[in-house]
């Protein structure tokens, strides 16, 4: 007999399954990432219809098989169907959610990511920030949920938390002396960090969600901050995102 559970989560991607069925992957609180059927849901008159398209956040019922999971039902909370009304829009929020599955796994709690992911998502719904800022932001947050944060409050070497000069190293951030001492500007991912990004970096890496995108950058930081967002990802990722390429 099949055992039915109900999820909070964000339908992450849905592909199509036989004549009418779904087969979606959701990023749940509960037990992170799964994947479930959803018979008959591309019905025109089905019942399953509406909560199994992408970035549709809510409760879900599933009956859980052996070999596989199946939604019975589904109660929206939040639809951010819109999004895909705007192409830049649609483009970021396939690459957050692209990001998420990626850095997501089975079975694992993960109402930290999800909830990231849906302020988020409100987030580029206002409008107020701009997108490749929340990009960073919510790249930044992620990698620090999912135990790949660093240190930037004092230099890794001598615990220093007032250092005007500040490089990236692996790890986290070293003052001047430190990196002069340990050869670390002769490194190819060596960057200088402007206090205005380290400050960036930690109000991201300790501001609550409700609160996580309510600033922005001037060009000058962002632009330092693209850098230090790529060295690190590429770093630490290493994992080629497809929707990554529609990014503006």
């Amino acid at each position: 007999m099949k055992d039915t559970v109900t999820l909070t989560g964000m339908v992450l991607v849905a592909s199509p399954m036989k004549d009418y069925d779904k087969r979606v992957e959701l990023l749940t609180k509960e037990r992170g990432r799964i994947s479930a059927f959803a018979q008959g849901a591309r019905k025109p008159n089905s019942a399953l219809s509406a909560c199994t398209i992408p970035f549709t956040f809510g409760e879900f019922q599933l009956h859980e098989g052996r070999n596989a999971n199946n939604i019975s039902s589904g109660v929206i909370k939040n639809y951010f169907g819109d999004l895909a009304q705007d192409y830049d829009s649609l483009c970021y929020a396939s690459y957050f959610s692209e990001m998420a599955r990626h850095l997501s796994r089975e079975n694992i709690e993960a109402g930290e990511e999800l909830m990231l992911l849906y302020m988020t998502f409100r987030a580029i719904q206002a409008g107020k920030v701009k997108m490749p800022l929340i990009r960073r932001i919510y790249e930044f947050r992620l990698m620090m949920l999912c135990g790949e944060g660093l240190e930037i409050f004092e230099c890794l070497h001598c615990g220093r938390e007032d250092a005007y000069d500040v490089y990236f190293s692996e790890g986290g951030l070293v003052c001047g002396e430190c990196a002069d001492k340990s050869g670390l500007k002769k490194k190819e991912y060596y960057q200088h960090i402007s206090k205005d990004v380290r400050y960036t970096l930690q109000y991201i890496a300790t501001s609550s969600l409700q609160k996580l995108y309510s600033f922005n950058v001037s060009d000058n930081v962002m632009k330092e901050l693209d850098k230090f967002m790529t060295r690190y990802l590429d770093r630490y990722l290493h994992h080629h995102f497809k929707s990554e390429e529609f990014l503006v």
